[in-house]
């Protein structure tokens, strides 16, 4: 028994060695081993922070050394994308030259910037270009809303150019960021190739395009209408305050229009009609007897604004320069309440001369109308001192070199 007890315990013994040397031959191998990687657990959308998800990809994280540019990350992300397509043919790129530009950068700034900017731009077009051009149409001393409203018309469109052209630089810039592809040119001679953007690339792009340059775009769409709705609502104040008024005391031709303006009124005159020959002969005598009539009263409209600017300048005292106390006077007065007259009278009230001829009074209208020169004597006709002095348009010139002024 105790043979089989010892024979037992020789063959357990040699067991547990073996087991106690494959344990501690086990244990050295895992020290040798290194540490496994510790992931960072990755979270679904909808799901709880109970249930992370490992994802056996490492997680790259890009950050912003202090002290770099606004583009730093950009031109970082781009300068890695690998691509055929030349670093200036790059969307990317391209939208970055956009924002370094002068003027076509202006879309991508802030609002307030943006406004300021803009309204800078139309106050420049409508000081020096706009204005001066509405000044030659509309005299700015009697038309002075016309000229502004002008003017403004004037700096819409010239607004809404610039705009246009910014408009189109951003959008084509969107559209090549949202495009799946990119279209380039290898060398320059014209032999266009088409870039399939990989899936960083594309993300990159139209995270860029959607969320920074499709707002931009927007904006300026925005202002290209406000501008037209300015041109709009000008051109319609414009036509509204310097629109021709006629009235019923005009003649039918200027109610109608006038010559070169087209109406219904004024094509029924010249249609054909149904009435008869001497219908016909009546009307056309009449139509001949209003223009007559209008141009009669044109003609004397006319006359009476040239007589009553020449009499501001010919009616009045004049004297003699070499006898101060010696004045003589052409007056103006109205006989019949309607017609201007004139009176030339010497120095004890007798009627002078005008013309060759004496007599009380003339005919303001009369004098203005005839030909040739204006001849004065202020002495009665026939006198030994008589001398005929001629109208210069300043005073009164006679033979001898003496000039009679007007006294103030």
């Amino acid at each position: 028994m105790a043979a089989l007890t010892t024979t037992a315990g020789a063959i357990v013994a040699p067991r547990a060695s073996s087991r106690a040397r494959a344990v501690h031959t086990a244990s050295s191998r895992a020290s040798a081993i290194p540490p496994a990687r510790t992931l960072a657990p990755l979270r679904r959308p909808g799901r709880s922070a109970a249930a992370p998800i490992w994802s056996p990809r490492p997680v790259l994280t890009v950050a912003r050394a202090a002290g770099e540019g606004e583009g730093s990350l950009l031109d970082e992300l781009d300068a890695d994308a690998r691509c055929p397509v030349p670093k200036d043919q790059r969307p990317a790129s391209q939208f970055k030259e956009l924002q370094d530009s002068p003027l076509l950068g202006w879309g991508g700034l802030e609002l307030p910037g943006y406004l300021a900017r803009l309204g800078f731009l139309g106050a420049f077009f409508f000081v020096v270009l706009a204005y001066p051009i509405a000044s030659v149409s509309y005299d700015p001393r009697t038309q002075p809303l016309e000229a502004i409203i002008c003017a403004t018309t004037g700096t819409c469109v010239a607004t809404a150019a610039i705009s246009l052209l910014i408009y189109n630089n951003w959008s084509y810039v969107r559209d090549r960021l949202l495009s799946a592809t990119v279209e380039y040119e290898e060398t320059g001679w014209y032999d266009g190739q088409v870039y399939v953007k990989d899936p960083e690339m594309l993300a990159r792009d139209r995270l860029l395009g959607t969320y920074t340059v499709r707002p931009i775009v927007e904006r300026l769409r925005k202002t290209l209408l406000a501008c037209g709705a300015g041109v709009f609502v000008s051109l319609a104040a414009l036509n509204s305050i310097d629109a021709p008024e006629y009235g019923v005391d005009r003649p039918a031709w200027e109610q109608n229009g006038g010559a070169g303006f087209f109406s219904e009124r004024s094509v029924a005159m010249y249609e054909p009609s149904a009435m008869s020959e001497e219908e016909e002969a009546e009307e056309e005598a009449a139509a001949w007897d209003r223009y007559e009539a209008a141009m009669d009263r044109y003609k004397r409209d006319n006359d009476a604004a040239r007589a009553a600017k020449f009499a501001e300048v010919f009616v009045g005292r004049y004297a003699d320069p070499k006898h101060p106390g010696c004045a003589r006077e052409i007056a103006a007065g109205s006989s019949d309440g309607s017609a201007t007259t004139l009176a030339v009278s010497g120095a004890d009230g007798t009627p002078g001369c005008l013309n060759g001829e004496t007599q009380r009074e003339w005919s303001l209208e009369g004098v203005v109308r005839g030909e040739g020169e204006i001849l004065i004597d202020f002495s009665p006709k026939g006198g030994p001192k008589d001398l005929v002095g001629k109208w210069t348009g300043k005073g009164i010139l006679y033979p001898d070199g003496n000039t009679w002024s007007k006294l103030e």
